[in-house]
């Protein structure tokens, strides 16, 4: 299991025999009207530029044999869109680079770029599909803590006990240091340090869970995935910065500052399926802490099966500790208490799937 970063309807069901033109140019079309559509519902977040691009796509068969090439199991357009983005990085003076750039200062994209797109990636085909054959589309959206730190908050309040955190499809584990940012609601709510490199932003609309202002006690937290992001290494901090979006200059910023915790203080992420390793990892945290199990944007990425595999390995582990599952998927997040195999549901909240807004 890891990150996808986006809610993505492709996943594993879009397998390569039914890559046919008018099935990828659907999907095209379906990013851009629910993922792309300004921040109104959970899925969409708001991207003119891929807007644009994405049915620009849909309506050429050149970039949907691009397409094609994508991995099993990716949200292709996002993969396509990333690979595009991190060519231009090694590329500064191609015109779509210039295209990009004005973008993330807040311009409007210009009628050419979906022509300048389209050239670029034709000039560029083949490295276009050594990276969407090789590449995942892993995230680490730091804004998602925005939710998860209340979810956290409330887990502590209800127990009375230091947390104990396992992040599947951690990524780089960037959201295990959800404790080391600072945020900022719209109602007027603060945490953290006020000194923190990382200020969280958010609008919260209805009324917030009662959570104290100082952040819970962590004892043991531990982020697994099937390809761990290395932030110390440039390829993957390039490729991590590549699959934000163009229009989402201060996502770009996040991203930075929040690296630049990570270098200092590495959180622990370790390689493997979560299937496999949650039971051990489970066995390891402190018997004295509420242990939490929380996913962002995971389940998108697996099959039926695995979903269900997942579900019923945390009612495996519930038979012997209680597990809080923070689930944010889809257009929510779910704060669930497994106990003995039965779940009992503590908060449940829409969101932003970059944790722009959220609506209790």
């Amino acid at each position: 299991m890891t990150d996808s970063g986006n809610p993505g309807r492709d996943h594993v069901d879009l397998n390569r025999g039914r890559r046919t033109d008018s099935a990828l140019a659907e999907r095209f079309e379906a990013f851009a009207d629910l993922e792309c559509a300004p921040a109104g519902s959970g899925m969409s977040v708001d991207s003119p530029t891929y807007a644009l691009l994405a049915r620009h796509v849909a309506r050429r068969t050149s970039l949907l044999a691009l397409a094609r090439e994508c991995r099993l199991g990716q949200p292709i357009p996002n993969l396509l869109f990333a690979a595009v983005k991190r060519l231009l990085g090694d590329a500064p003076g191609e015109s779509l680079s210039g295209f990009y750039s004005r973008i993330a200062q807040g311009e409007e994209p210009a009628a050419a770029l979906p022509r300048t797109f389209e050239d670029f990636c034709l000039r560029h085909a083949e490295r276009i599909i050594n990276l969407v054959r090789a590449r995942n589309v892993q995230t680490n959206e730091v804004r998602r803590c925005s939710h998860l730190m209340p979810a956290f908050g409330l887990v502590a309040q209800t127990t009375g006990k230091d947390l104990a955190l396992i992040d599947v499809g951690a990524g780089a584990g960037l959201n295990l240091l959800w404790d080391r940012f600072d945020y900022r609601y719209s109602n007027g709510s603060t945490f953290g340090s006020g000194r923190s490199p990382v200020l969280i932003e958010c609008e919260s609309r209805g009324e917030m869970p009662d959570i104290r202002p100082r952040f819970p006690a962590v004892s043991f937290a531990v982020g697994v995935d099937l390809n761990p992001i290395d932030l110390g290494d440039e390829e993957h901090y390039l490729w991590l910065k590549a699959l934000v979006w163009p229009d989402h200059g201060d996502r770009m910023a996040l991203l930075a500052n929040a690296r630049s915790l990570w270098m200092r203080e590495r959180p622990r992420v370790e390689a493997g399926d979560a299937l496999e390793r949650l039971p051990s990892l489970a066995a390891e945290a402190p018997a004295d802490a509420s242990l939490c199990v929380f996913h962002c944007h995971v389940l998108n990425q697996c099959s039926v099966e695995a979903r269900a595999a997942f579900a019923a390995a945390l009612r495996s582990v519930s038979q012997w500790r209680p597990v809080f599952r923070v689930a944010s998927e889809g257009e929510r997040m779910d704060v669930t208490l497994v106990e003995a195999g039965r779940s009992a549901t503590l908060l449940s909240v829409l969101r932003s799937a970059h944790g722009r807004w959220v609506q209790w």
